[in-house]
């Protein structure tokens, strides 16, 4: 056990995160609240992967009811599922089960109230309007919480970062590059 600020970091069951991230890491990452909007192919894939790394809680919002289509995109849901419940009531079980140590939550309605409950709001879907998204995000840096905005379109994605007003360091001085991939092989 190792002491990290407020709370103690059993090395055991850190172990192998510890050797990865570092014990620092892990102890930020355990007071981590997350929101994800959106249980597309991307969300339940974010949602998955932080369950596995152990943030203090993960909590999920999509109101939309399964699809068929929804099949193909999220790995948790299952032909049962389609038109009986919503993405997340679908998917919050099995996320659970990945790791005790999370608390994985479901809420049924966003507002803006609710912005200032989380470290980081990660949507991954179009459940917004722009306006609407710009006003999350706003809010969201007024409150000092990170906000990712995120979406896969088949072959073509993007990412959106905010976390507010920051520092950069920059080790070399070069000039960072902007550029198109045109081709892969």
């Amino acid at each position: 056990m190792v002491e990290s600020t407020d709370q103690v970091i059993d090395t055991n069951l850190h172990s192998r995160a510890i050797g990865t991230m570092g014990i620092e890491t892990i102890g930020k990452l355990m007071k981590l609240n997350v929101l994800i909007i959106g249980q597309r192919g991307l969300g339940v894939e974010i949602a998955k992967n932080l369950c596995l790394a152990g943030p203090k809680s993960v909590t999920l919002y999509d109101p939309t009811k399964v699809v068929i289509a929804d099949l193909s995109a999220n790995f948790f849901l299952s032909s049962d599922d389609v038109g009986n419940k919503t993405r997340t009531e679908a998917t919050s079980t099995q996320l659970a089960e990945l790791n005790p140590h999370c608390d994985v939550k479901v809420i049924s309605e966003f507002t803006d109230d609710d912005i200032g409950k989380y470290s980081v709001i990660c949507v991954t879907e179009n459940l917004f309007t722009i306006t609407r998204l710009i006003e999350i995000n706003k809010k969201a840096r007024a409150e000092n919480v990170g906000f990712i905005l995120c979406e896969t379109l088949g072959p073509m994605c993007y990412a959106f970062l905010d976390y507010g007003k920051h520092t950069i360091f920059d080790d070399d001085g070069e000039r960072t590059h902007q550029f198109i991939v045109s081709s892969i092989t």
